[in-house]
């Protein structure tokens, strides 16, 4: 602009405190600004070279949308003081050890923790013929829908001479009582042994004529009745909400009542955000095919749904046996599930409605191969196994996990997957000692991962 300025009037000032020349650098700095936008927005045209923003308005239009993720979800069981309130979005951790950020989780549910109460003790006195010969002393114990307490008192003992025992005064428990179980001892020695469970909280008398051989289990040590089941989520969409039982155990922002927490069963369902490149690389496939029920149409059409990672096709297959114009896709769920009913028949229902003709299309799960590994690992200075386990045995999760029904499990995927995490300057598979092949009907899956 200054040049064709001074080719036009050799005279004028262009110096850096003319006016001419600082509106020039103005100027320049727009235009500049709406060329950049114009490459972007030509970029953005495209799918192959479009921005994520973009790229998912590509895929609307196709109803091909970025699968976000999905929440891992599963049920905790806190214990605490009774009639301890826990509202919905009461968040607790996994911790998953070493240098990696805790998972949190939220109840979905809300629920208060029983009061049952100390059981009272109840009076017994001797009764008619029975088969009772002895000293008795009897103790009574809550229990709720979660567990039992604690033994409360003893009652006074009695003698019988081939007699019952007449018990009652048999204490009423608190809020959450759903029945109480007896127990007696013999001559003030061993164990108090459980007479008979009385299934609800209103029933204050009983006669025992148990015989002393006939007595079920001890006493409990361990109250486990004030406690609560609610079901949670993970609190961000991801993989690492998949955690396996007994892994959520801290308390991050709930009731300070609460003395704990866990999950007695593994959290599933979760998956990670789609990335990018993934995406983009399956909406050109689905743009370069031509939508004729093609296996990769297939395939495609199955992964649509938010609860289906992989889908494997096996053509001219009638779930395992060989047909023409027949076709079985075996389909896995966030981190190689296997899907329920619900799942599959809605993909079924989806690949029907496409209404492909002259192919039978058959959707079916797989049959889980678990595969325990153990990697030994050479650690980086500064670095200790403690540090590296957890995104070793994470990685090696991953790679199992993600292999299509029927794929061969290789010893230099494992190696690969784990290779080149921070700390780590070599890796071993110790076991198993060869690859592991699968069926058409068998998908990998991993097991304990052990690192060493």
């Amino acid at each position: 602009m200054i040049a064709q300025l001074q080719g036009a009037v050799p005279d004028a000032y262009v110096g850096e405190d003319g006016v001419l020349r600082i509106i020039f650098e103005i100027e320049a700095g727009q235009l500049e600004n709406i060329f950049l936008a114009n490459q972007l927005l030509l970029e953005d045209v495209f799918a192959q070279t479009a921005s994520l923003t973009a790229l998912k308005q590509h895929g609307i239009m196709f109803d091909l949308q970025l699968e976000e993720g999905t929440k891992a979800e599963g049920t905790l069981k806190f214990t605490g003081g009774g009639n301890t309130y826990i509202p919905i979005g009461t968040e607790v951790a996994h911790d998953p050890g070493g240098s990696l950020e805790p998972v949190y989780f939220t109840t979905t549910q809300d629920g208060t923790i029983p009061n049952p109460g100390t059981p009272s003790a109840p009076t017994a006195a001797i009764g008619a013929a029975g088969v009772l010969t002895g000293l008795y002393e009897y103790e009574v114990t809550f229990y709720t829908a979660a567990g039992e307490t604690l033994p409360g008192a003893e009652s006074t003992s009695v003698n019988p001479s081939s007699q019952k025992v007449d018990l009652s005064n048999i204490p009423i428990g608190g809020t959450g009582t759903v029945g109480r179980k007896i127990y007696r001892q013999k001559d003030g020695t061993g164990d108090f042994k459980l007479v008979t469970t009385i299934t609800n909280n209103v029933d204050t008398t009983y006669t025992d004529n148990i015989a002393d051989g006939s007595l079920g289990a001890t006493a409990p040590s361990d109250d486990t009745a004030h406690a609560i089941s609610l079901t949670a989520e993970a609190e961000l969409a991801g993989q690492n909400g998949n955690v396996i039982a007994g892994g959520i155990t801290v308390l991050t922002n709930a009731p300070t009542s609460l003395i704990s927490v866990t999950n007695l069963a593994t959290f599933t369902g979760g998956s990670d955000l789609e990335e990018t490149e993934s995406y983009r690389s399956r909406l050109l496939n689905y743009l370069r095919n031509p939508q004729t029920g093609s296996p990769t149409d297939l395939k495609q059409w199955a992964e649509e749904d938010a609860e289906v990672d992989s889908a494997t096709v096996f053509e001219n297959d009638d779930l395992g046996t060989p047909k023409n114009g027949h076709v079985t896709l075996r389909i896995a769920g966030p981190a190689g599930a296997v899907p329920d009913s619900t799942v599959i028949n809605r993909v079924q229902l989806n690949l029907d409605t496409r209404d492909v003709a002259n192919i039978t299309i058959h959707v079916a799960s797989f049959t889980p191969v678990t595969q325990a590994v153990t990697v030994d690992v050479t650690v980086a200075t500064g670095y200790t196994l403690g540090d590296v386990t957890p995104n070793v045995q994470q990685a090696v999760t991953d790679y199992i996990n993600a292999l299509p029904v029927g794929a061969t499990m290789y010893l230099s995927g494992i190696i690969d997957a784990v290779f080149g995490l921070s700390g780590i300057l070599d890796v071993v598979v110790t076991s198993p000692g060869s690859n592991q092949t699968a069926t058409a009907t068998q998908k990998h899956v991993a097991g304990t991962i052990t690192v060493t």
